[in-house]
């Protein structure tokens, strides 16, 4: 199971990076179209964009970066205790930034619904891994 935390952290973390690219382009250039941007409604740059962007004392795609990269630390040399507190943590926080994208900011997010559900996933298999099941 922890092969699996280790895995869904880089894909996170490959996310992330694409957040981050497409969040600095955007800033760079405002007339710069990101691929996921396919409707006015299905949209990654209106958050990256928007007021709730820079939520932890810096651009929540760093936070992102810093997170994945933590987390695929944990999970390579074995730390599940660990791993369980931080995709707890990061779960409390992916309800609320989905609770943001969807109410506030009335967005569908590529972006942010592949991280959503890579948390979630995350969450899962710490909760998997703890109990000593494996897939």
């Amino acid at each position: 199971m922890i092969i699996s935390i280790l895995v869904a952290s880089i894909v996170g973390f490959c996310i992330s990076v694409y957040a981050f690219i497409t969040e600095r382009k955007i800033k760079a250039d405002p007339n710069y179209k990101p691929a996921c941007d396919i409707t006015d409604r299905i949209s990654c740059s209106r958050p990256l964009q928007s007021e709730y962007s820079n939520l932890f004392f810096f651009s929540n795609t760093t936070a992102g970066l810093l997170f994945y990269a933590a987390l695929a630390i944990l999970a390579a040399f074995n730390f599940t205790t660990l791993i369980l507190v931080a995709t707890s943590i990061n779960l409390l926080v992916t309800l609320f930034l989905a609770y943001l994208l969807f109410f506030k900011i009335k967005s569908l997010c590529p972006i942010c619904i592949s991280l959503y559900i890579v948390n979630i996933t995350m969450f899962v298999f710490a909760i998997l891994a703890m109990s000593g099941i494996s897939l």
